[in-house]
């Protein structure tokens, strides 16, 4: 009895050894995955800000080069 108890318990140690860093990998991995989703997704939308705002900057600054004239 004390033989199964003694193998018991080095199997419960040792699954749990394995087991909870797996888990803790595997949800790792799945925040990464939306969190590069979503970081790809702001950056597009940024890109896109900034873009429209350098030509608008650009178009305000031709409209006041005429205005000058």
């Amino acid at each position: 009895m004390k033989y199964l108890k003694m193998n018991l318990f080095i199997i419960l140690v040792a699954l749990t050894v394995i087991l909870v860093p797996s888990f803790a990998l595997i949800s790792s991995s799945q925040t990464n995955d939306t969190l590069s989703d979503d970081a790809s997704s702001n950056q597009s939308s940024f890109s896109v800000m900034s873009r429209e705002l350098a030509q608008n900057q650009s178009g305000s600054n031709d409209d006041s080069n005429e205005d000058n004239d």
